[in-house]
């Protein structure tokens, strides 16, 4: 028989979209999901993605001769997030 699909109107997942996801635990007190399309954790109430105007920018200024390290500084984004 198998286990009812779970389908959240609510949420969705930030990888790929789908609302087949099902909670997962807590993870700093935040409450953590699973997705049972692409099988991917994910937090809840985390922003996962940055405005379009604001990765035109930051590419941008990486194309005229910036380094990442000072566009992460210029835009206030995690350096990894830059290198992403």
């Amino acid at each position: 028989m198998g286990r009812k699909p779970v389908i959240r109107r609510d949420i969705s997942c930030p990888s790929c979209g789908s609302h087949h996801v099902v909670k997962s635990g807590k993870s700093a007190g935040r409450q953590k999901y699973l997705c049972r399309d692409c099988s991917k954790y994910f937090l809840g109430d985390a922003s996962y993605y940055h405005s379009r105007k604001l990765r035109e920018e930051a590419l941008k200024m990486y194309a005229n001769g910036m380094s990442m390290r000072a566009v992460s500084r210029v835009l206030n984004v995690p350096l990894g997030t830059v290198f992403t």
